[in-house]
């Protein structure tokens, strides 16, 4: 039987905290995209997708803080059929602009098509999206992992050699360290982490740096 072709993944770096975009494809010349996390600089992200002549059906948020929902609403507009998934429990943060620190910038809220939760797997770019929960940077913070690619979405909870801070409303510091035990163990050793923030790196490294035991 032939194996499907990896997923294409490109991406951008939007914003003031520099907040990684992902563009996921079947391919670089493919249509049809889900974006991760457009967190700013939404005519920038309209521009790239207009030159590679995608159209985004999904943006999948890893949670609500500003610099990840900043281009939502501008995207959205531009793509109507978009439909904006984000974990349940982000809800006051979305719709609460207080909550998700925008006032460093503006004002940003929100109104997601659809609301995830733990263990839900949504079926998009013929792969499994599975959702994680991951509490610790917010109540409702989530990775997408696409098994079949061995790729994470790992959001402000896995970074390069680091993990996202838990000062901000809704943090907790003794969740996102059970977070990062239970997914960082969980996932085969090889399997890419993409953050929102900074470089790639993977499950195996990040358990050597947290010295998490198999």
């Amino acid at each position: 039987m032939k194996m499907a072709e990896p997923l294409w993944i490109g991406g951008l770096v939007a914003g003031p905290v520099q907040t990684n975009c992902y563009i996921v494809k079947h391919d670089e010349n493919g249509k049809e995209a889900v974006l991760i996390d457009p967190g700013d600089d939404s005519e920038h992200i309209l521009a790239v997708l207009e030159k590679m002549g995608a159209v985004p059906t999904d943006i999948l948020l890893t949670h609500g803080h500003f610099d990840h929902i900043m281009a939502v609403n501008e995207v959205k507009a531009a793509f109507p059929s978009c439909k904006v998934s984000i974990s349940e429990a982000e809800r006051p943060m979305v719709e609460n602009a207080d909550l998700n620190s925008s006032f460093f910038s503006g004002t940003y809220e929100i109104s997601p098509d659809a609301w995830l939760k733990d263990g839900d797997v949504l079926h998009l770019l013929g792969r499994e999206f599975r959702v994680i929960a991951t509490p610790g940077h917010t109540a409702g913070s989530v990775c997408y992992y696409v098994p079949e690619d061995g790729v994470l979405f790992s959001g402000d909870t896995v970074f390069f050699e680091s993990y996202g801070r838990t000062d901000l409303p809704t943090g907790r510091s003794d969740q996102i360290f059970e977070s990062l035990k239970n997914i960082l163990t969980a996932l085969p050793g090889e399997t890419v982490i993409l953050p929102g923030h900074g470089p790639q790196t993977t499950a195996a490294h990040e358990r050597m740096i947290e010295g998490f035991e198999l």
